[in-house]
């Protein structure tokens, strides 16, 4: 006789179960119901405050036999509508760990209840995020209409060989319209023309000692021309040709270490600002 086939069946999620202050709060006056059946208390002064959409909903006329506690249905699982609430409501600590979560909170404050009061605080989150991930936080700060956001991103993006990806196109592209991933391209373009102009005209641009002018400086402009051309928001100091330029640089029949050092810490990364700062991105 076979041996009966176990049961590996997985186990349903336990509900989400609000606590507080949305766990049968005192005074509050409405009930906001989850996608999935979970009961969040609330308070309709606190949410008509900050949300003409809120505001309207609890003007409509309740039908007869309505209980005290008015129960409105909302689209959104009790996870996201959890988070969401928490990051405005008196009393309920935010808790914001990755993108995705914050754009489960834009979507459901700011797009579908208009709550515009929390836009500065999404945008200080969104900085967090910049430096990870530049091109959804572009993509997020692009649909929101948000420039300041969008530049900020795209800014940091100059990091990042747009024009390589490779194969696999990064997932923080399915979020950016083809206006946008335009734009950014032009933008990314421009500074690396700019950027490439630094290292052209013989450093025309910079009062430099004539120690400078070595076959091996000479090398280290020609690769990192092509390097700014991709990347031209690249840290000059963190890319592996400086590291092979530098060990060139330490001369003892010479004093052009110092004089490097300068130039790639100090002079060249103004110069390179200055002139991409004259690129301004479409928007």
């Amino acid at each position: 006789m076979s041996s009966p086939v176990p049961d590996i069946t997985t186990p349903a999620p336990a509900p989400f179960v609000p606590e507080y202050p949305f766990a049968n709060a005192p005074g509050a006056d409405v009930i906001l119901r989850s996608a999935d059946g979970a009961d969040f208390y609330v308070h309709r002064a606190i949410l008509s405050l900050v949300s003409p959409v809120f505001e309207t909903m609890f003007q409509l006329p309740q039908p007869d036999g309505a209980p005290p506690v008015p129960v409105i249905d909302v689209q959104e699982e009790s996870a996201v509508l959890d988070r969401a609430l928490r990051f405005f409501y008196p009393a309920a600590p935010a808790s914001v760990t990755t993108l995705e979560e914050l754009q489960d909170i834009m979507e459901v404050l700011v797009a579908k209840y208009d709550v515009q009061f929390v836009v500065p605080a999404v945008k200080q989150h969104l900085e967090r995020f910049k430096t990870s991930k530049p091109l959804a936080v572009y993509a997020l700060g692009f649909k929101y209409g948000w420039k300041d956001v969008a530049s900020s991103a795209a800014k940091e993006s100059l990091k990042t060989p747009l024009r390589a990806l490779g194969n696999d196109a990064p997932p923080e592209l399915g979020g950016i319209t083809a206006i946008a991933y335009h734009n950014l391209l032009q933008y990314h373009y421009l500074c690396g023309a700019a950027a490439r102009t630094t290292v052209s005209d013989s450093l025309a641009w910079l009062d430099a000692p004539r120690s400078l002018r070595f076959q091996w400086f000479s090398a280290y402009l020609t690769i990192m021309s092509g390097v700014l051309e991709t990347t031209p928001g690249v840290i000059l100091h963190e890319n592996s040709n400086f590291h092979v330029a530098l060990g060139q640089s330490r001369c003892n029949k010479c004093n052009i270490f110092n004089e490097f050092m300068e130039f790639v810490f100090s002079q060249w990364p103004a110069k390179l600002a200055e002139e991409m700062d004259k690129i301004e991105l479409k928007f």
